[in-house]
Order: C-alpha cells, then sequence, then structure tokens
C-alpha cells in the first residue's frame, strides 16, 4: 500500500530567549491504505486550523480512525475530544487513561506505519516510522522539537534525560530520509545528521 505524509496543521513554538512562551504542535495526516491516521492533535488555539486541514483533505474528525500521541503533554493532544470514533494509541510510560491502547514495544501498526520508541523529552515519547515512495519519514513529536534542534544537533530544552534525547535524535536520524518535528513542518534529514 502507498503512504503519504501530509501536515493538516502546522505547529511552532514562541520564545524570547530560552524561556517557551507558547507551543503548538503539528498534526500530521497519514494517507493510504483503509485507514485515516492522525498523529498529535495541537492545542485548542489551533482547533480551527486542524479541522479546515482535514476539510481541504474532504476529511471530518469522524473519518480519523486511529489517532497517535507522540506523547500526552498538552500541546500535543489539546483537540483529541474531536475524534471519539477513532482508536487512541500513547506509550505505557506516558501513564494513559484506560480508553488509550498502550504501546509497550516497537510495533508495525499497519504494513509501512511504524510506532518506535524514541524516550528522552518524555519517558514514554513515541515516533511514527512511514515508508513511502519518496522515502521514509519520521514523525518525530519532540524528539525533535523543530529543525534547529537537528541543525544544531542539540535535545529539546525540555527533557527527562538528555542522554536518552540524543540516542532517540540520533536513532532518527540515522533511519529517516524526512523528519517531521513536533512543531514546524518536513525537513530532509540530510547526510550530517546521519553521520552524528
Amino acid at each position: 500500500m502507498v503512504m503519504s505524509i501530509e501536515v493538516v496543521c502546522e505547529g511552532y513554538l514562541r520564545r524570547d530567549n530560552r524561556v517557551l512562551l507558547e507551543a503548538h504542535s503539528t498534526s500530521s495526516l497519514i494517507v493510504g491504505g483503509s485507514h485515516n491516521i492522525l498523529v498529535d492533535t495541537s492545542t485548542p488555539a489551533l482547533r480551527n486550523r486542524l479541522i479546515s486541514g482535514l476539510r481541504s483533505r474532504n476529511l471530518g474528525p469522524q473519518d480519523i480512525d486511529i489517532l497517535i500521541c507522540t506523547h500526552l503533554h498538552p500541546d500535543h493532544v489539546g483537540n483529541n475530544d474531536l475524534f471519539p470514533n477513532a482508536i487512541w494509541y500513547a506509550r505505557q510510560e506516558e501513564n494513559p487513561e484506560p480508553f488509550y491502547r498502550k504501546v509497550r514495544n516497537d510495533v508495525e501498526l499497519i504494513p509501512g506505519v511504524r510506532l518506535i520508541h524514541t524516550p528522552g523529552h518524555t519517558r514514554g515519547s513515541m515516533s511514527v516510522e512511514v515508508d513511502t515512495p519518496a522515502g521514509r519519514y519520521i514523525i518525530a513529536g519532540d524528539a525533535f522539537p523543530t529543525k534547529d534542534n537537528f541543525d544544531k544537533w542539540c535535545p529539546p530544552n525540555i527533557n527527562c534525560d538528555e542522554g536518552a534525547a540524543l540516542r532517540s535524535m540520533k536513532r532518527i536520524a540515522y533511519s529517516a530520509d524526512f523528519i517531521v518535528p513536533g512543531h514546524g513542518m518536513p525537513f530532509l534529514a540530510d547526510l550530517d545528521g546521519r553521520q552524528r
């Protein structure tokens, strides 16, 4: 089955020096196959943008049947309530509510879509690896909050384990052709990133 990744709501961070003032995650749609898969839902402030992004692809919230949460910080799950028809996935280390499907190991969710453990930002941070004709995309959540983290090779400012965060960054960079950061648009994972 042929997969593609579409950003339906571009997230962003706003900082004053190193102080985080505002955070809204990117929401990505995995297109192809028999499922409509959404990764992260951003914040209520971007709710209309998320709905519009889905609508522009002839989808509504009721059409999403799988919702993957890279982690459970509020800026990534703020619109989960829009998707009551979906099966929600989160890592067990995030201590999700009972209605989530708890992911305990790296797993192929459907052919070409894998959930991989990429801890560091949180203990239960998870990324989504998707094979497409254009190459392998990894929707990284806050394993790579922004492209700047990749360019400067610095872990997320907010992390529970800096060493684990750097190992997760390396795992993603070695495997991905393109990275979708937690806050921003997809970017090319160039050879520099692979050699770190």
